[in-house]
């Protein structure tokens, strides 16, 4: 069964000019220490209703490295007051940060066969984000119900596009022979075969081709987040064995920088900070 990979469209999708992790690799604002990533990641949302299968996990794959990326910022107090402010009064944070899935899912062109990992990560670097609860998967959506483009409104673009003003969300390709080291530094997004019966908690590897896009948060060889629940102990996350066959590269998710917006908010923090450096001169 495909959960919404098409590795044609991958190939289809490459240009030849995608930015390589390396030594010289850009920095990302949210670098998280692997022992911290787990308590930053996102609540989890199975892919499908009772009536489809959305086939967006190429979707979901980045967007989950991202509200992991924005939880850990949040938590960490590293937003901008302008940036967190705003953030919050649009809707973007609940229980955590959560973005739409379906507002990408549809931009980047998904279908009944999938998608590509690049499209989704080029949407949303075009596109920007939305609010989940804006454009959510509702539990009794059929796949022509979610991948509506008519749902998506003029305003939800311009929010997207406000988001990117102060978000810049890049992104590079990772080789496989690369992939602990990138893991030490960052999250993964990934593509291989989902699944094979786990084995003694861990998830073996197999000879099929990959199917499904999923997230490597932590080493060693692998613990991942996924779009459907574990049935070893319930959750989103599973353990992958030392050997598992993934696609020979995946994609990393960079926020390279926020940027400090002029808002009445930095014009009366500024305005107080400089009346109180002349009192006390």
């Amino acid at each position: 069964m495909n959960y919404g990979f098409n590795p044609q469209l991958e190939k289809e999708h490459q240009r030849g000019d995608e930015y390589i992790f390396g030594s010289a690799s850009p920095t990302c604002i949210a670098e998280i220490p692997e022992s911290e990533r787990a308590s930053c990641l996102p609540l989890g949302e199975v892919q499908r209703t009772p009536y489809s299968e959305m086939m967006d996990c190429a979707t979901r794959g980045p967007i989950n490295i991202l509200e992991t990326k924005f939880n850990w910022l949040l938590k960490n107090q590293k937003l901008t007051f302008e940036n967190e402010y705003w953030l919050r009064a649009n809707g973007y944070i609940d229980e955590g940060v959560e973005f739409s899935d379906a507002f990408i899912a549809i931009l980047s062109g998904t279908t009944r066969q999938g998608n590509s990992m690049k499209a989704p990560i080029d949407a949303i670097r075009k596109n920007g984000l939305i609010p989940k609860k804006l454009l959510p998967l509702e539990p009794d959506m059929t796949f022509e119900d979610y991948h509506n483009p008519d749902r998506i409104t003029g305003g939800m673009k311009q929010m997207g596009k406000e988001f990117l003003t102060r978000f810049a969300i890049n992104y590079e390709k990772v080789y496989e022979n690369d992939f602990e080291i990138l893991l030490h530094k960052d999250l993964l997004d990934v593509a291989g075969y989902a699944w094979a019966e786990p084995v003694n908690g861990e998830y073996p590897s197999t000879t099929y081709d990959p199917n499904h896009v999923f997230v490597a948060y932590k080493t060693p060889k692998y613990f991942i987040f996924d779009n459907y629940l574990d049935p070893v102990d319930g959750d989103f996350t599973k353990k992958l064995t030392s050997n598992y066959n993934f696609m020979s590269y995946g994609y990393r998710l960079l926020i390279n920088k926020q940027v400090q917006k002029k808002t009445i908010f930095t014009l009366i923090r500024n305005f107080i900070s400089k009346y109180f450096k002349l009192l006390w001169q």
